[in-house]
């Protein structure tokens, strides 16, 4: 027994905005394997509605965390403020 089918009156619209290309690449596919927009959607709300897990992964890549890491190590670094022609000269000619 699965979760029925209901009349217009009890059904509720939902919008979301997509970008553009993206909408006409996954709907060729969806029309490909013979579904529409809304039946697709409403697989996923039900999904969601039964197993209370959003069935998507939004994980990071290895690449992606490492730039995220890197970015967050960057913020911590001291930043030395350099106000006068002088100090920016001294700075780029500094040895060390």
């Amino acid at each position: 027994m699965g979760i029925s089918v209901k009349d217009k009156k009890t059904q509720a619209r939902v919008q979301a905005n997509v970008d553009a290309d993206v909408k006409d690449m996954a709907e060729s596919v969806i029309k490909a394997v013979g579904l529409t927009p809304t039946v697709i959607i409403n697989g996923l709300y039900r999904k969601i509605a039964t197993t209370g897990k959003i069935p998507l992964d939004f994980s990071l890549t290895s690449e992606q965390m490492a730039d995220l890491q890197l970015q967050n190590a960057v913020k911590k670094l001291p930043v030395k403020k350099l106000r006068t022609k002088k100090e920016i000269e001294d700075f780029f000619n500094d040895e060390d």
